[in-house]
C-alpha cells in the first residue's frame, strides 16, 4: 500500500507552535538584552501551545489537513493499484507469448514512467502537505502572534515569555497574560 511518512496532527501542531514561538522568543530575548535593568520591568508569560489548542481555527485547520493527507493519499494508492495492475497484464501477456518483443519494450518503458510518477509522487507529497500546512496554519500563528503583542505594548509588558518551550527558568514576578490574549482573540 502506498504510505506517505506524516506526522501525527499532536506534533505538527507542536512543531508549527514551536517555530513560531521560537521567532517570538528571539525578539523578546534581544528585547531583554537592549533594555535597562536599572527601572523596574514589567513581565508575563504565556502557555502558547494551551491557548492554540482553544482556538476553533486550528480544530479546522487540522480536520482540512487531515483531509488534504487523505486525498493525497487516496491518488497515491490509486497510482499503485494502475501500476500494479498494468505489469500484472504486462506479466500475463508475456508468459502467453502475446506480445511481440516490440510491444514488450514500449509497455516496459510505460511501466517504468509510472513507476518514476509513483516516486515523484511520494516525495512530492511530502513538500505538498508542508506548504498546505504553512498555508493553514500561518495565518493563525501570526493573529496570535500579533494579540500577543498587542496586549505587551497595552498593558506595558517589557517581557513576554512562552512557558511551553520551557524557556523560562523562574517567573517571580511574571503575569500570566493567558486571559488577556484570549480575550483579545475573541475567546
Amino acid at each position: 500500500m502506498f504510505q506517505l511518512s506524516i506526522l501525527p496532527n499532536q506534533q505538527d501542531r507542536y512543531l508549527c507552535t514551536k517555530f513560531a514561538f521560537m521567532r517570538l522568543l528571539i525578539t523578546v530575548l534581544a528585547v531583554v538584552m537592549t533594555a535597562s535593568f536599572a527601572s523596574a520591568q514589567k513581565v508575563g508569560h504565556i502557555h502558547s501551545i494551551q491557548l492554540l489548542s482553544q482556538l476553533p481555527e486550528i480544530a479546522v485547520a487540522d480536520s482540512l489537513l487531515n483531509i488534504y493527507q487523505i486525498e493525497l493519499q487516496a491518488k497515491g494508492d490509486s497510482m499503485l493499484t494502475a501500476l500494479q495492475n498494468d505489469y500484472q497484464a504486462y506479466m500475463a501477456e508475456s508468459k502467453t507469448g502475446s506480445i511481440s518483443q516490440l510491444q514488450a519494450q514500449k509497455r516496459e518503458a510505460e511501466l517504468q514512467k509510472q513507476q518514476t510518477a509513483l516516486q515523484g509522487f511520494e516525495q512530492g507529497g511530502q513538500q505538498l502537505i508542508l506548504q498546505k500546512r504553512q498555508l493553514l496554519y500561518d495565518p493563525i500563528l501570526n493573529k496570535v502572534d500579533a494579540a500577543i503583542k498587542e496586549v505587551g505594548k497595552e498593558e506595558g509588558y517589557q517581557m513576554i515569555f512562552d512557558s511551553s518551550v520551557q524557556a523560562m527558568v523562574f517567573t517571580n514576578g511574571a503575569e500570566d497574560i493567558m486571559l488577556k490574549v484570549m480575550a483579545k482573540l475573541g475567546l
